[in-house]
C-alpha cells in the first residue's frame, strides 16, 4: 500500500536596493489566494521594511509569487 501525501508552499521572491532576489517560502497558504491578495499582502511587507538584506537594503518589490504543490507517493 502507498501512502501519499500533498504539501503546498506559497513563495514569495522580492528584489532588494542592490537588485537581488530575496525568496522566502510560507508553508500551507491558504486555499483561496489570489494574485491580488498576495501582491497586497506583498506589497505591506515592502512598504513596512520589516525585511532588509545585509548587502541591498529594504525589499524595492515583489518579483514574483508562485504555489508550489508537492505530491509524495511513499510505497511499503
Amino acid at each position: 500500500m502507498a501512502i501519499k501525501s500533498e504539501t503546498k508552499t506559497l513563495q514569495l521572491t522580492f528584489v532588494d536596493g542592490a537588485s537581488k532576489n530575496v525568496s522566502y517560502s510560507i508553508s500551507n497558504p491558504k486555499a483561496d489566494l489570489t494574485k491580488t491578495t498576495v501582491d497586497t499582502a506583498a506589497q505591506t511587507i515592502v512598504d513596512s521594511k520589516i525585511f532588509a538584506t545585509t548587502e541591498g537594503g529594504n525589499l524595492t518589490g515583489l518579483k514574483s509569487s508562485q504555489i508550489v504543490t508537492r505530491k509524495v507517493e511513499t510505497l511499503e
